[in-house]
Order: C-alpha cells, then structure tokens, then sequence
C-alpha cells in the first residue's frame, strides 16, 4: 500500500513539471478514453442512417470510419454506376437520334470527361450529404481510423486525424462495415491488374475490349455502359441466364434486349485461364460509337482468356485489353475481433436474429456485412429498424417479406416480391397479368416500347404477390406496387385509382384493370351470371 502511495505522489509531482506535463499530455494522446451511448462501426448508407439518429434523439454518438464517409453507394457502387450510365443513354441516345428526326454528325464519346461527370456528382453528394463536418455538428463524434474490439463494450480505435489511440466505451455498437468484391478462383486471375466495381473508377481512359466476368445487376450495368460508350464488350456468365435472381421472363428478355443493343453475352461459360501479353493497342473498338481518346504511342498489356462452356465442355479464347470482375462479394470483418468477443460469424458475414442484434446482446450490425439483401436501402432499412429496437420501448423483428429492387440497366428491371415460379410453389394456383410496354402511350410517344409488367396474384381476392417490370422508369414505377404490397391493398383497388394520363405509371392501371376483366374470381361470376340466364 505505502508503495502505491509513493508511486502516486510521484506521478503527481512529475505531472506538475514541465516535462512531466509533456509526459501526461503524451499518455493521454496515446491512450484517450471516451464514453457514448452509441458507437457505430462503419460510415456507409447504415452508419450515417443511425448516426443521424442518434444525434436527433440527443444520445451521444460516436462514428468510426476508416476511409471516408458514403460507403460503397457513394464511391463505389450505387452513384458513379448512375451517373456513368446517364452518359452511355445519352450516347446511346445520340446514335438513335435520328429515329426522332435529330440529325447528329460528328459525336464522340471523351472517356476522361465521362468519368469526370461521374466523380463531380460523387464530390456534389459528399458535400451535400456525406460531409463529416455535417455529422459533427450535429453533435456526433466523427474519427476516421481502424480498430477492433477488447471487450464486448469498449473498442479501441487509431484515429488517424489526430494520430491518437481512443479507447471508446460504449452501451451499445452497430457494426455497418459493408462488403467489398471478392475475385473467383481463376488461374492467373491474382496475377494481372484486374477491374472490379472499386477500382473501375479509377479508369480515365476507355478499355478497347473488356471482358465481365458475372452477369449480375453489376455486370450487366457495366458491361452495357461501356458497349455504349465505345467498347467492345463480352459478358462471361456461368449459369444459363442472366440476372439469375429475377423471374424467368424477366432474364430471357433482358438478354434479347441486350444482345440487340451490341454485347455480347455467353451463358453456360466459365473462366478456366487468364494469361498477360504483350501486345500494342488493339483497333477493336464498338464500331457503332466514335470515341475520342488522347494519342499514346505506348503498348498495353492485353490478356489472353481461355472459356469453357459448363454444358458441352467446348473451349474458346479471346484476347481483352481489360477484365471487370463483377461476381461475389464479402462481408468486411477482419481485423474487428468480433469471433474474440463472442459475435458468431458465418458464410454470409455477421449472424444477427430478426432484431438485428448478434450473439452479443449490445452489439447489432446492419447493411452488407449480415449479408442476404445486399443494397443500400435495405441496409437504411435496417439501420431505422435497429433504432427503434435500441431506443425505444419494446423490440421489433425486421420483415422482408416486400423488399424491392431495380437494375438499371435500359430498359430498367424493377422486381418486388414472389416470381411466378416462387408464388406457385407457395399458393399453388395463381393469377398472372401481364402488359406490354407498347400498349402505353407514353411509352408509345417516346420511342420506349421495350419491357412489360407482370404482376402474380392470389386468384380470389387479387393480393399482389410479385410483380416485374422490364422498361424505362421501372425504378419509379415499382413503388406505387410496393406501398400495395405493404399496406395490403389488392389489384381491384388499384383498378380504381386514377391515373395520370399518359405517363408510365398508367400501367399500373392497365395490369389491375386486367384482374377486373380476367381474374379468376371475375371469369367465375361471369360463368355464373352465364348460367343463370
């Protein structure tokens, strides 16, 4: 004890000289202590959701980030996908100019400027929205740095703006560290500088010929993107249809439309070989698309690729000048010590029950790293769900059971619950409605007849259990079926609103005007009626 007692006189006399000031203010840095009520691990579309509310609901806050603010949506994923896309329609736009009577002569397509646009929106978005001095305004601690878990209520992190380590003490964490992609096992594929959807970004000038590696809503954004942009665009895809997640209809049509529009698609192929040579620049650009690139006089690598169809066994080789891959991701968890403190992980990433908490009861996590419904408005979902379990009485369980989505792709795919095939295995017999996109007058005035909706309904009463567009403005036009789908109202409701006329969303009257014409409840009364007479 009187050992104890010496030591600590010490250290008082020590703090109250110079030296023994810098001494304390150097303890101090290296080592911080912080205590919140809400620690949020992760600054994408779910951190910022939660610590926007935990700044509203005045709990203190603290958000960690080890890059920047926006997560993949922002700079990654959902917004320069958008923007890059909005210029390919425009150049796509251009090339059918003269189908609306504009004629066009001598348009190019400046690959730097493209993803110029694309950066200038992701830099407009950050300042709006994403701007950690935003954040820290409202009164949330925002540290940008790594770290990992001690203990099931402290985690200590590096910050990296203030070169100090903070131990941050806190009632409960939200872990939202997203997802990253994730390469297959392709012989040679680590060995050569390939694209994924990270660092395609970082291109300025525009891949001659490009190989995507997945046709997923990633790879079949991109790879139509850069056909019409210019280049010359090959899909790899290893099951038999593409966007395999859609209804069936809705796959075998996108892949007409597609092929149609220039790329090229094989089903049933798979990878086996990458190899690099060297090579000089190739003249296999799209030929439809002039495109406008800076003189270079120097050689490019290029990568041979052997292909091997998974049904017949056949092989093929092409030579690309780029290789995207756009198939499988992984949760981001390493490094974050949460199998030490008793958080299960699994294949898709971290385990949580249907109120979003873990294996550790003030621990939650949401957004890509539990995996399943990968896209930044589920993880918001789950993000306002997990605060309304955390702050206020009582907890509720998440529902999934309407989670929409959209492709956009041109013409978009929206999808929004069961496919046909899904909702016969559950109902049994169902309804089918179904209406092309060439029976809409607007669709009609502005030359854009691709697509059609399909909605699946129970057969009595009209509840809409999916439905499917194929077209453009799908992404708006699908949440008109999901407010139905939430609040439970079915298609002879929807028959009777009225819709403006001509818009797209008029096709939302059509298809439940066909459950009033063809339902089989109505084909039922009307044989009664029959008889009756």
């Amino acid at each position: 004890m009187m050992r104890r007692l010496r030591f600590l006189k010490h250290i008082l006399y020590l703090s109250k000289s110079p030296l023994g000031s810098i001494l304390m203010i150097k303890m101090k840095r290296e080592s911080q202590m912080n205590e919140y009520d809400l620690t949020i691990i992760g600054g994408g579309s779910a951190g910022l959701v939660l610590a926007v509310a935990g700044a509203k609901l005045g709990v203190k806050t603290a958000l960690v980030e080890k890059h920047r603010l926006g997560g993949d949506c922002l700079w990654t994923g959902c917004v320069p996908s958008k923007a890059i896309l909005k210029s390919a329609k425009i150049a796509h736009y251009i090339k059918e100019a003269e189908k609306y009577g504009i004629l066009v002569k001598d348009s190019q397509v400046d690959f730097g400027r493209v993803m110029a646009y694309v950066r200038s929106t992701q830099h407009i978005i950050e300042e709006e929205h994403d701007n950690p001095e935003r954040f820290r305004e409202m009164g949330v601690d925002v540290i940008f740095g790594e770290g990992h878990f001690e203990s099931p209520g402290t985690f200590v992190v590096q910050d990296t703006e203030n070169d100090q380590t903070l131990t941050l003490k806190s009632k409960k964490f939200v872990v939202t560290t997203g997802s990253r992609p994730t390469p297959p096992q392709i012989p040679g594929i680590d060995s050569i500088d390939y694209l994924d959807s990270e660092n395609v970004w970082e291109l300025d000038q525009l891949p001659e010929r490009l190989l995507v590696i997945g046709a997923g809503p990633i790879g079949i954004e991109l790879g139509q993107a850069f056909h019409r942009l210019g280049a010359k665009v090959t899909i790899a895809q290893r099951s038999d249809r593409i966007l395999t997640k859609e209804d069936i209809e809705v796959s075998e049509k996108m892949l007409s439309y597609l092929r149609e529009d220039g790329v090229e698609i094989l089903l049933n192929t798979n990878p086996v070989q990458v190899d690099r040579i060297d090579a000089p620049l190739s003249e296999e650009l799209n030929p439809d698309i002039a495109v406008w690139e800076p003189q270079s006089t120097e050689a490019s690598e290029e990568y041979r690729v052997q292909l091997k169809a998974t049904d017949t066994g056949d092989e093929r080789e092409i030579v690309v000048d780029r290789i995207l891959i756009a198939a499988g991701r992984k949760p981001n968890i390493e490094g974050l010590g949460l199998e030490k403190i008793g958080v299960k992980v699994g294949k898709q990433g971290v385990e949580v029950n249907n109120k979003l908490q873990t294996t550790v009861k003030n621990i939650y996590a949401a957004g890509d790293v539990v995996g399943h419904y990968l896209f930044t408005h589920v993880a918001a979902f789950q993000a306002t769900q997990i605060v309304r379990n955390i702050f206020f009485p009582g907890s509720s369980a998440i529902n999934y059971s309407v989670v929409p989505w959209t492709t956009f792709c041109d013409p978009e795919v929206a999808r929004c619950g069961l496919t046909e095939a899904e909702a016969r295995e559950e109902h049994g017999k169902v309804d089918v409605f179904r209406v092309d996109l060439h029976d809409v007058d607007r669709a009609v005035a502005e030359g854009e007849t691709k697509g059609f909706i399909k909605v699946v309904a129970t057969r009595w009463k009209g509840k809409i259990l999916g439905v499917h567009l194929v077209g453009s403005s799908a992404g708006e036009v699908i949440h008109e079926f999901v407010l139905a789908m939430s609040a439970g109202i079915p298609l002879r409701k929807l028959a009777g609103i009225i819709h403006v006329y001509p818009t797209f969303s008029s096709i939302v009257w059509r298809v439940s005007g066909k459950w009033l014409a063809e339902g089989t409840l109505i084909q039922t009364l009307r044989g009664v009626f029959k008889k009756g007479k």
